[in-house]
This record gives structure tokens, sequence and C-alpha cells, in this order.
């Protein structure tokens, strides 16, 4: 069970980190509907692989405060006004409901994968702050082997998204704003919930 936990929290920070229809998701789907599924998954490796090298990066950041865990105390109460400030954006975002597009960026599919995922640098302190905070949960470890499978499940997770959006590309095109719009609502109710959670914990302890 120690193994299989930071596959599943890696594969689950990434479900829910790149779930909702944005840049990268959606230019899997432009990217399928130009050149077929096997395009897709092509653009949904290369994606994945370069998320893979953000959460390695994350990870390295990550290894310093196992050396400093008094930091972990400043961690939570980051990680709340996180949560908070991601609840308040995703909320705007439902009101918004502004119509989400891809790149037009041509080129190999795994190339194109490579570099519009690496236009998202958020991907670092995102990986960063969440692994930081599973691991002073006492949820996952961050050392080795154990951070090579949270990083392999964040890949995981990635591709595996991503290919769901390339498999089902022509449908999620006609519903991608009503998707965005709920979504939205969902993870922000979420997000402020493990904001209180977090809030709660840091007063507490």
């Amino acid at each position: 069970m120690d193994y299989l936990s930071p596959v599943f929290f890696g594969f689950l920070l990434t479900a829910v980190g790149i779930s909702l229809p944005g840049l990268v998701n959606m230019t899997a789907v432009t990217v399928t509907m130009k050149q077929g599924l096997r395009g897709g998954l092509r653009y949904s490796a290369g994606a994945s692989t370069t998320i893979f090298f953000y959460a390695y990066i994350a990870v390295a950041f990550a290894g310093y405060l196992s050396r400093h865990p008094e930091i972990f105390t400043y961690i939570r109460a980051a990680s709340a006004g996180l949560f908070l400030a991601l609840a308040f954006f995703f909320f705007y975002q439902a009101l918004r409901s502004k119509e989400v597009k891809g790149s037009r960026r041509k080129g190999h599919p795994f190339l194109v994968g490579m570099a519009v995922a690496g236009m998202n640098a958020l991907y670092v302190p995102y990986f960063f702050t969440m692994g930081a905070l599973l691991k002073a949960e006492g949820l996952i470890q961050l050392h080795a082997p154990f951070h090579l499978l949270f990083i392999g499940g964040v890949a995981l997770g990635a591709f595996a998204l991503l290919s769901g959006y390339a498999r089902f590309a022509r449908f999620i095109l006609q519903r991608a704003d009503y998707f965005a719009r709920n979504l939205n609502y969902f993870l922000s109710g979420l997000f402020l919930v493990l904001a209180v959670v977090q809030g709660v914990q840091v007063y507490v302890g």
C-alpha cells in the first residue's frame, strides 16, 4: 500500500489540476480533430513528458523541505491561502463562461505537446505545494523510491486525462463550455472546503 499511495495521489493531483478545458486539454482536442486519434495520443505523450519533468523539479524542492520539517507549518498556512485563491479563481471562471480554445501550433504532435505543456510553468508550484502538503499529512513519502512513484503517477494521470480528451474530442468540442462552467463551480467549492480545513489545522496546531 505504501508503494501505491504516491502513484494514486500523483494521478489524482494531475486529474484535478488539468481536468478543466484549458489550453493543454483543448489543444489535445484540436490536434485529434486535425490529425486523428494517433496524433492526439502522441500529443498527450509529449505533454505528459513535460509535466513529468515539472513534477520532478517540484519534488526536488519538496526534498529540501524534508530536511527542514519546521517549514511545513508555513506550507500549511500558504496552502490555505492558495486553496482560497483557487476557490475564487474557479468561481470567477464559472461566471465568465468564456469559450476555451486550443493552441494553433503546427508540427509533430509529440513536440507540440511538450511545447504547449511547457507554457504552463504553474505546474511546478502546484505539485510542490500539494506534494509537500500530502507529505506533511503523512499520506505519502517523497524520498527514493517513492518520489519516482509519485512523479510516475503524475505523468500517468496526465496521459490518461489528455488521452480521454483526444478520444472524445468531438463530444468535448461540442460541450466544452458547459463542462467548464459546471466543473469550475465544483472545484470552487472543493478548494473552499480545503482552505477551511487547512485554516482550522493551522489555527488549532
